[in-house]
């Protein structure tokens, strides 16, 4: 090889360093694809929120407000799935929907919920709740104007990952201070396993 060959190596060398260096990094992944099969992942409520409302608005279906008391009862009751490995409304015979809500004093006219196990990410449980049909109902009851969801991870679990997502709506506060609708009346509520 030439002196002049060798001489070109590393201007070569630069100009492809500084073309690497030039080029834009790739846009960071959207967290509705991030892997939550990890002790330390959780589900980004605003973007599920964000999700929902999106789907909801293709029905001409109001939007949902994402309620921090919700996604606590959520966040425990998805603990206490992947904690019994088992996934379900009541998994240990008293803890159904309405009495959870009312065993944190949350009041509400109407409630429901999708609890889901073996989704790793916020895209998979979304698209198979929006493939069920009672998962589907849940997501566009008109009803419906709050939410909360969470996620927990069992790394012994054939599931590693279970998910609640419960919908509300609270009872109506009169002039006087009255609650109206506060019967606790409860949406069908369904489940989800992939295996």
């Amino acid at each position: 090889m030439s002196g002049r060959a060798f001489a070109l190596l590393p201007l070569l060398a630069v100009l492809f360093l500084a073309a690497c260096q030039s080029a834009p990094p790739p846009p960071p992944k959207p967290t509705f694809y991030d892997d939550l099969a990890s002790p330390t992942a959780h589900v980004d409520e605003n973007k599920a929120l964000s999700m929902l409302n999106q789907y909801r608005a293709q029905s001409g279906i109001a939007p949902l407000a994402l309620d921090p008391q919700l996604s606590r009862i959520a966040q425990d009751y998805a603990k206490k799935m992947a904690a019994a490995d088992k996934m379900g409304h009541d998994v240990d015979g008293h803890s159904l929907l309405g009495t959870r809500l009312k065993s944190y004093g949350y009041q509400f006219a109407n409630a429901g919920e999708n609890v889901a196990a073996g989704y790793h990410t916020l895209a998979e449980a979304f698209s198979g709740w929006r493939q069920s049909p009672p998962h589907d109902r849940g997501m566009k009851d008109p009803e419906m104007n709050l939410m909360g969801i969470a996620t927990a991870y069992n790394p012994n679990s054939k599931y590693k990952v279970f998910w609640c997502l419960i919908f509300a709506h609270p009872p109506v506060v009169t002039a006087d201070g009255t609650l109206m609708g506060a019967t606790g009346g409860l949406a069908p509520s369904t489940s989800l396993t992939i295996r």
